[in-house]
């Protein structure tokens, strides 16, 4: 069964335009494919940590080398690359914070923008890797 990933991330709740255009988007989505799985992570109401040196240490270390707080950084940044690579589709809402992005959206992005994992590099350019994947950014400001 096809799967959705809607990450949230506006602090705000019931005021937030950002979550009503998601609860439109799922109202619609589900009116046109009801049979798919939709997983939402709210990163504003369970934030996810900010890349730190467990995180990078972890990423530059042999599994055998690594210290125990690396390998948890690492186990939860894996859960998080696995669950955005076994969805379909990428849907990602935003509010327009100081001119940017919530810092909790940065930091699941931290996580999941992974060399081997969802690029790569190659001689000439860098390479997506999530092939055949849909995405979608429903975004508010103002």
């Amino acid at each position: 069964m096809p799967s959705v990933l809607i990450i949230e991330s506006s602090a705000r709740q019931q005021e937030s335009v950002s979550r009503q255009l998601t609860q439109q988007f799922i109202s619609q989505w589900r009116f046109a494919h009801p049979t798919d799985r939709i997983i939402i992570r709210d990163v504003a109401l369970t934030p996810i940590p900010h890349m730190d040196s467990n995180l990078l240490g972890g990423w530059m270390k042999p599994a055998r080398e690594r210290s125990n707080q690396e390998q948890l950084c690492l186990e939860r940044s894996d859960k998080l690359t696995n669950e955005l690579l076994a969805a379909d589709m990428l849907v990602i809402a935003a509010p327009m914070y100081n001119f940017d992005i919530p810092s909790t959206l940065k930091a699941w992005l931290d996580h999941v923008i992974r060399a081997g994992g969802t690029f790569k590099y190659t001689p000439t350019l860098t390479q997506g890797l999530l092939i055949g994947k849909r995405a979608v950014v429903l975004t508010a400001r103002g």
